[in-house]
């Protein structure tokens, strides 16, 4: 009587059925299930045991008699099979952030850093120069200059009868009480706004600077 041809032989319908003389067997199960063929093959699931070889970033999908990894989550490249390697998005083009603002990169991601002193805005978006100047003659003295640059702005220099510099404040100078005018003899100095007046004195004439003659009374 060949067993076999009825019902697998009472085998599990994933083994083979050897007809013998006088009886019959059950084959092994296959790859990917337990037990026997003739008390029944178990599914093995694959993804109980270290997520089934697959990436721990990636799902495990149990199937029958094997298992299937899935995609690696976005800012990864590779396979949950071979394995996930997290994408450098700072390595092209700055990972999108303004050139002036640093680019970090995390798992999975990247992320942009603050814009440097001298700009506004933010590094995912754009760095703006701030114009110094545009405010307060940028804190410089108001009798200099004041120049912006990208990310500083420069003060100008005092003028001509002033000591100091444009960043720390102009001072005038007093040539009168310092003797370094350049009045006569005959005439007196008075200090005016980063310069100095000659007067010549009672009984002469003439600028005090280049000439004070005698007048004839």
């Amino acid at each position: 009587v060949d067993e076999c041809a009825v019902a697998n032989g009472g085998c599990d319908p994933l083994t083979v059925c050897h007809n013998l003389p006088g009886s019959s067997s059950c084959g092994a199960c296959p790859s990917g299930y337990t037990g026997s063929g003739l008390s029944g093959c178990v599914n093995v699931d694959e993804c109980a045991v270290a997520n089934g070889g697959c990436d721990p970033l990636t799902v495990c999908q149990n199937l029958p008699g094997s298992s299937a990894c899935g995609a690696c989550p976005s800012g990864y490249t590779g396979t949950g099979l071979s394995g996930c390697v997290d994408v450098d998005e700072c390595a092209v083009n700055n990972g999108g952030c303004d050139p002036l603002a640093p680019c970090i990169n995390v798992a999975g991601g990247s992320s942009c850093g603050g814009c440097p002193s001298g700009y506004t805005g933010t590094g995912a978006t754009s760095c703006v120069d701030v114009d110094e100047c545009a405010v307060a003659n940028g804190g410089c003295d108001p009798q200099t200059t004041c120049t912006n640059a990208p990310g500083s702005f420069a003060c100008g220099a005092c003028p001509s009868g002033y000591s100091g510099d444009g960043a720390s404040g102009c001072v005038e100078i007093d040539e009168c009480a310092l003797g370094t005018h350049a009045c006569l003899p005959l005439a007196v100095c008075s200090n005016t706004a980063g310069s100095y007046d000659c007067v010549c004195i009672s009984g002469y004439t003439g600028d005090g600077l280049t000439a004070c003659d005698d007048v004839d009374e």
